[in-house]
């Protein structure tokens, strides 16, 4: 159904050509870390994007099970944890297949890249799929990419794949209700455009840095 990313210990981001997960710095930087500014060689995004997610989102937003908004990183689309998955659970259910669908269709007429960064709450998990929330975050977030790839044909190249657990709060992890709040997907569209198929770029992990400081 989706393949595993094995987390370490600052956290795990892939890019899914066939390279293997190295570029942890990356994560630490996607996962909040302010960025450094627009280098010159990013795309901004276009102005009518975020209009296109609103308008293609906006049941989903008046219900509360998507919030948008936006970061010098790039348009942060999250995602209720409880409507996507399962508890412990990593296969995207039926109810918010139409949800990805959706955001696939208008990620489609883009070009830029892609970050897909599950959060956990921090109670701990160890089952016979997971061994810790690590797996869990970023297994989530394979099996988002997995379906947008499939039902919106969006291209792996467009792709980062990370995993937070529960270091990248926005509730306390204290109550329930803030605990439910820290289970979520993050899909960020970024600024800098994807790399094209084959390019040198897109072969080499050590551009996803990169990628997600522009």
């Amino acid at each position: 159904m989706y393949a595993t990313a094995k987390a370490r210990e600052h956290g795990t981001i892939a890019h899914l050509s066939g390279a293997s997960a190295t570029a942890i710095l990356a994560i630490r930087a996607a996962s909040g870390a302010p960025s450094s500014g627009t280098s010159s060689g990013s795309a901004p995004l276009p102005s009518n994007l975020l209009t296109d997610l609103r308008n293609s989102l906006k049941v989903e937003e008046e219900a509360g099970t998507v919030t948008l908004s936006t970061e010098q990183r790039g348009i942060v689309i999250s995602l209720d944890d409880k409507m996507c998955f399962l508890p412990g659970q990593a296969d995207v259910q039926a109810a918010a297949a139409a949800m990805f669908e959706k955001v696939g269709s208008v990620l489609s007429r883009y070009e830029n890249r892609i970050l897909l960064e599950g959060h956990t709450d921090s109670i701990p998990i160890h089952n016979n799929h997971f061994r810790s929330n690590w797996e869990l975050s970023t297994a989530r977030s394979i099996a988002v990419m997995e379906l947008m790839e499939r039902e919106a044909a969006l291209r792996q190249e467009r792709f980062l794949i990370g995993g937070s657990a529960d270091h990248a709060p926005v509730s306390s992890n204290e109550t329930e209700q803030g605990r439910a709040h820290n289970r979520r997907v993050e899909i960020v569209v970024l600024e800098s455009p994807a790399p094209a198929p084959g390019s040198v770029e897109a072969a080499h992990p050590i551009a996803l840095a990169s990628a997600i400081r522009k």
